[in-house]
């Protein structure tokens, strides 16, 4: 997936859907009777994360009960804490604060959004672990949390998300092992975890993902061989396992995935290129550098 303009064109197609689906919801939606208070609230929120002057009509999505339920706040220069008031809107399905000068952890109640499908904090300044309580979000489709400064473990109740089709973690300071967990992500397209410190085995779990497209997770710590398991990925596309400590020969059953386009091996001095995949993977891996030896 391409990193930059991929990711924008996702954000606002994703964003689009939820406007559709709002407007054609408004005239049969089976909430409730409720009296939302939400423009009072996310004024407020907006002053405490020191943007009180943004016109809430011109960033707010908001249903017949005056419910919000899309929230798109990128590039606002919003600065401090994420208020954890931000739980309170039971309804929204979409919360976007992309590249602002968010910090300080984020709240455990966003778990408290069981509408939400797309949540983005990418590009902030966010700290601390990832809360386990964002496996609570049933519906979620879209996680992006890169770009930050988070660290700990990845949480493996975000293995109980069935319909997430990307997970963007990259550009932070996780560590510990890759959850196993993470493998129960059924509908999952992407998942991004390079550029952090996670060590440990590639779990092979993984192969169970069988909608993978993107697997990246280079410029990690992670060792040993390549799992076997990963060969059940018949879609995956783009492969990034370079500038970790893995160990071993290049698998042969990566010449048999069919809709495979790149593979990004190098900066595993233990892991060794047999002869026979020699022309393969110069083929495929153009202006990647092979594995530093080749097979005995």
């Amino acid at each position: 997936m391409g990193q930059g303009l991929g990711k924008a064109q996702q954000r606002w197609w994703v964003l689009g859907l939820v406007v559709i689906w709002a407007w054609l919801s408004w005239g049969r939606m089976a909430w409730p009777a409720a009296s939302c208070q939400d423009p009072l609230f996310l004024r407020q929120i907006l002053a405490a994360m020191g943007r009180p002057e943004v016109v809430v009509e011109e960033v707010a999505l908001f249903d017949r009960d005056q419910c919000l339920v899309q929230l798109v706040l990128d590039r606002r220069g919003l600065r401090g804490s994420l208020p954890p008031e931000i739980g309170q809107f039971r309804r929204l399905r979409a919360l976007s604060l992309s590249y602002n000068q968010l910090s300080g952890p984020i709240p455990a109640e966003l778990g408290q959004l069981r509408e939400l499908e797309q949540l983005f904090l990418d590009y902030n300044q966010f700290s601390g672990p990832i809360p386990p309580e964002l496996g609570q979000l049933g519906k979620l489709r879209g996680l992006f949390l890169d770009h930050n400064q988070l660290s700990g473990s990845i949480p493996p109740e975000l293995g109980r998300l069935s319909r997430l089709e990307n997970l963007c973690l990259q550009d932070n300071q996780l560590s510990g092992s890759i959850p196993s967990q993470l493998g129960q992500l059924s509908s999952l397209k992407g998942l991004f975890l390079d550029r952090n410190q996670l060590s440990g085995p590639i779990p092979p779990q993984l192969g169970q993902l069988r909608n993978l497209e993107n697997l990246y997770l280079s410029d990690n710590r992670l060792s040993g061989p390549i799992p076997p398991e990963l060969a059940q990925l018949k879609q995956l596309r783009d492969l990034r396992l370079a500038r970790n400590q893995l160990t071993g020969e290049l698998p042969g059953f990566l010449t048999e995935l069919p809709r495979l386009e790149r593979l990004h091996i190098g900066g595993n001095p233990g892991l060794c290129l047999p002869a026979v995949l020699s022309s393969w993977f110069a083929a495929l891996s153009e202006g990647d550098p092979a594995p530093t030896f080749p097979c005995p």
